[in-house]
């Protein structure tokens, strides 16, 4: 709503009467009359409203919806996460701006100049109270420099975790009568959904008091208060469909390194070796995502923004990823969060080879452009609701991960762009197939053919024993045909359950063959489990089956190349089919109950065309 103080009305007294003269003098010899006109009034507030990315006072698109959101209207500001100057400290955790990088992650808003401000007067920004708590206001001030001046002013970061918040901002007549642009940063996004908790939107309301403190009002705005809104961005979550431009890994297994090394030069996007941290499974101990808002030109300013497993594979916080994240991943354009309650707790589940993201999808009244959230078994509460509370792509599908040994939804799902009206297919583990595939194999005289050839499998102990099996052994084996076929209707409810959720289609379901294993009264890929790859764009890295060779092919790797890199299946964005990277995972991932893609990673700058706000009410 337009709640702006306008000029008075301008009375104006002249005499009206018709005779000679230069129009200083009447008929009758008198002068004209004129009443002196009031200067305007003006309390005024401005913010990117249009999501144009320009503030501008005289523009209706602006002003007129500045204290309301939809899809079509309202601003929003970021939460600045990220550390532009490079010192290792996230730029929302100083009293600072650092450099004109961090200048561009402030929303920009204004307070229009009023040239005739009464003497004595002074400006107030009202912020409330619990966004007060959570944001940071900065003021341009007269000097050219940045202040910070309101809202939760810190210092609040790990060496002073003190915090001191200012609600009400005050302006000296000298800044309301030239007028100001000030700043807007969230010190982390909305947490929650809860009636209690920020719902990430701040209301301001500015006014300009007189000397003695009441409000200057005018007929147009009898409480001399201009308000307006302005909401946090949110945190999204990557998906195998984005468009990547960096591959993570840890460099501790040559093979596997090369894989990756290969798969990201013909991928175009540039390969990023981990060598300062204990942990190889990189999937697991952050997540990728990104936050954006809009700008000029149609174009966004975001980040990346790394999400923290809650925790370490030891006590120390030496081990804790958040601490990792902040040396190794934390630079300018690059944020990291930590969304646990306290550090150190929760489960393999919350890992984040166990959280996914489904890609878009439209299913009745369900929409997605975004993509949706999908989770296993078991993940902290509150970062379900961290999920829920980001909106675009929440709430999360919650799939049954418990019968794992692992407990992750990456063993047997990923999803990869296929040349069909939703674009993209489900690729499921699934072990009947394997089974047929071998069955077929032995009956054609091919029983003694050997899988795993050359590798090894650890035992309880750490010891080493030969991995290598017969087709003839493997399908003698009952404990292991019995623990893939429960694993089998595991999967089978996982895949009605995404059927029903998503609208998926028999022929947008892809089979990937493995078997699983019992391990502890849970199950494990038996045959490395080829539905937990990487995926970047139309590359796939698959990890190497070690499956029987037979008339010189591994029967795994032929099928799984005809699957997907035949045009058959219209997979890929042409489709024409994917390209096919079999990647060396053994040594240390499959033989210790991983693939590939729980030990490598994804992420990319944030991309223009993830306009969330033109969904988000």
């Amino acid at each position: 709503m337009r709640t702006k103080i306008i000029p008075s009305a301008l009375f104006l007294t002249a005499l009206a009467a018709v005779g000679c003269g230069d129009g200083g003098e009447s008929s009758t010899g008198g002068t004209t009359s004129t009443t002196p006109s009031k200067p305007p009034t003006v309390v005024d507030i401005v913010v990117d409203a249009n999501r144009d990315g320009k503030l501008d006072p005289a523009d209706p698109a602006d002003q007129d919806k500045e204290n309301e959101w939809s899809v079509d209207s309202g601003a929003s500001f970021l939460a600045n996460l990220d550390d532009d100057d490079a010192d290792k400290f996230r730029d929302v955790d100083d009293q600072i701006i650092n450099g004109p990088d961090d200048e561009l992650d402030l929303a920009k808003m204004q307070l229009v100049a009023w040239p005739d401000a009464p003497d004595g007067a002074l400006g107030v920004l009202h912020i409330d109270p619990m966004s007060a708590q959570n944001i940071r206001l900065w003021k341009k001030g007269l000097d050219g420099a940045w202040w910070l001046v309101g809202g939760n002013v810190g210092p609040c970061n790990e060496v002073d975790p003190a915090c001191t918040v200012t609600p009400d901002v005050t302006f000296p007549i000298e800044e309301v009568r030239a007028g100001l642009t000030l700043g807007i940063e969230a010190r982390f996004f909305r947490r929650s959904l809860a009636p209690e908790a920020w719902t990430g939107i701040v209301q301001l309301g500015y006014q300009v008091n007189d000397k003695d403190g009441a409000p200057i009002t005018d007929d147009n705005i009898p409480d001399g208060l201009d308000q307006a809104k302005i909401r946090v961005a949110p945190w999204m979550l990557f998906g195998n469909l984005s468009p990547f431009d960096r591959v993570w890994s840890n460099n501790v297994m040559p093979a596997f390194v090369s894989g990756l090394s290969t798969l990201s030069t013909e991928a175009g996007v540039t390969y990023k070796k981990i060598t300062n941290w204990q942990d190889h499974w990189t999937q697991d101990y952050f997540q990728t995502g990104y936050t954006t808002i809009p700008v000029e030109n149609g174009a966004v300013q975001g980040m990346r923004i790394a999400n923290a497993r809650p925790w370490g594979r030891c006590d120390s916080p030496s081990c804790w990823p958040i601490n990792w994240l902040k040396k190794g991943y934390l630079s300018p354009g690059n944020g990291v969060i930590e969304i646990y309650n306290k550090p150190n707790t929760g489960s393999t589940y919350d890992s984040h080879g166990n959280h996914d993201l489904l890609p878009p999808y439209e299913n009745g009244e369900s929409k997605y452009p975004f993509g949706r959230i999908a989770i296993g078994s078991g993940v902290l509460k509150e970062t379900k609701d961290f999920y829920a509370a980001q909106e675009v792509q929440g709430p999360p599908i919650i799939v049954k991960t418990s019968w794992l040994y692992v407990g992750h939804i990456d063993e047997v799902f990923s999803y990869v762009p296929a040349n069909t009206p939703r674009g993209w297919k489900l690729l499921v583990g699934s072990p009947k197939l394997a089974k047929s595939m071998l069955e077929a194999a032995q009956a054609a005289g091919h029983g003694a053919v050997t899988m795993f050839k050359g590798q090894k499998w650890y035992t309880e102990n750490g010891s080493l024993i030969d991995a290598e099996v017969s087709i003839d052994e493997v399908l003698a084996n009952q404990d292991l045909l019995a623990a893939s076929q429960e694993a089998q209707g595991e999967i089978d409810d996982m895949i009605a359950q995404l059927k029903e959720e998503v609208g998926l289609a028999d022929d947008e379901i892809v089979e990937m063959p493995y078997l699983l294993q019992d391990l502890f009264g849970q199950k494990v890929a038996f045959n490395p489990g080829t539905a937990n790859m990487l995926v970047v764009a139309d590359h796939l890295g698959i990890p190497k089956p070690w499956g029987p060779v037979i008339d010189g092919a591994d029967i795994f790797e032929t099928d799984l190349e005809e699957r997907l890199g035949a045009p058959g299946q219209n997979l890929g964005s042409d489709g024409n089919g994917l390209i096919v990277h079999f990647i060396d995972d053994w040594e240390w991932y499959h033989a210790l109950d991983g693939e590939v893609h729980c030990g490598s990673n994804v992420d990319s700058v944030p991309p223009a065309d993830q306009t969330w706000w033109k969904v988000l009410k």
